[in-house]
């Protein structure tokens, strides 16, 4: 007799389908787990069907392979890498099953190698498609379910036939999974546009701020400082009125990615404003950072000249202990570093 699988824990007697289609629909509904679910299935399937090996493989539609993900009656070390099967022996059916999404099977004596390259005594093989609805309404192959016979297979349109209950089971279960994988994507999508600027990848102003409230409560404990630094683009409003808007994203690109580049890793770089951007430094050496931005600029060039930068500098705790005295501190420092003139770089505290 073939080795189970895993998990798997034979039974005397055979029960009642019902019976092992309610546990079946219980595991779908109550275990996390994909892997888990899938290998459940294949047990119950070999249960309820009296099978001698079930195998259940995902579609992976980018790379037209199906891919072993669970199993019943084998040696669960033989379903590794290089498992996975396109459209050799057993795996012909497969393929089959998977493009023309309907149930197949085939008698006769042979030995099946398509089970991760195991070879299985079978009279019948059933190849049974894992069809689930999608989002429009439509239904998508998410893989297929082998199960070996050591008689003849059963007849798969017989209405009590478990096996195709079994497998409309395992879709459903793939199915959520890979809803659930999806979900989860977008919401992080949804994360990183809420925190980043579009145009620029920098962080946006709410996560600078809320970055900043960190940064002073962690020197508050260490007793050091932070610095904080504005930057604004000189001749903004030239730059777009003589190249349009598009000349304008370019310079605030070029800006982005130089504040990226000149800053260090501990440091929070972000978009403040349509030409502003700031700088979160821990530390007290925010005016030579300030510096070091603006003479990297200088080698960059917009529609009307060279590219340059008004910094404005402040530090915690001396020009301000709270987020909102030091923002409202950076801005004058800013102001400051405006009205001196281009490339200016201001320090409010002098440091």
């Amino acid at each position: 007799m073939p080795a189970r699988g895993r998990d798997y824990h034979p039974r005397v007697d055979r029960p009642d389908t019902r019976f092992t289609l309610l546990d079946a629909a219980r595991i779908v509904a109550r275990v996390s787990e994909l892997d888990a679910k899938l290998d459940a299935l294949c047990a119950h399937a070999i249960d309820a069907t009296g099978a001698t090996a079930t195998v259940i493989y995902l579609f992976d539609p980018v790379a037209n392979l199906l891919v072993p993900a669970a199993q019943a009656g084998l040696d669960p070390s033989m379903l590794a890498d290089n498992g996975k099967i396109s459209v050799d022996d057993p795996a012909e059916l497969a393929a089959l099953v998977v493009r023309e999404r309907r149930p197949m099977s085939v008698e006769g004596a042979a030995a099946a190698h398509g089970f991760s390259g195991q070879s299985v005594e079978w009279q019948g093989l059933v190849a049974l498609p894992l069809v689930a609805a999608d989002e429009a309404g439509g239904e998508d192959a998410e893989g297929v379910l082998l199960a070996a016979f050591e008689g003849s297979p059963p007849d798969l349109a017989s209405p009590e036939n478990a096996l195709t209950a079994l497998a409309d089971l395992s879709a459903v279960a793939i199915r959520q999974a890979r809803l659930e994988s999806a979900l989860q994507e977008r919401g992080e999508w949804i994360g990183r546009l809420a925190s980043t600027d579009p145009l620029t990848g920098l962080a946006n102003r709410v996560t600078f701020e809320r970055m900043l409230e960190l940064e002073i409560a962690r020197a508050t404990r260490q007793e050091t400082q932070v610095s904080v630094l504005l930057f604004d683009v000189d001749g903004f409003a030239e730059i777009n009125e003589k190249g349009g808007a598009q000349a304008g994203d370019e310079v605030l690109r070029h800006v982005a990615a130089t504040l990226a580049g000149e800053v260090r890793l501990v440091d929070t770089v972000a978009r403040m404003g349509p030409d502003e951007f700031g700088l979160i430094a821990p530390g007290g050496g925010g005016q030579v950072a300030g510096r070091r931005v603006r003479d990297a600029l200088a080698n960059r060039e917009s529609v009307v000249g060279p590219i340059s930068v008004g910094v404005g500098a402040v530090v915690y705790p001396i020009d301000g202990g709270s987020s909102e005295e030091l923002l409202e501190a950076a801005a004058r420092a800013l102001a400051e570093a405006k009205r001196r003139g281009r490339g200016t770089v201001f320090a409010a505290s002098g440091s």
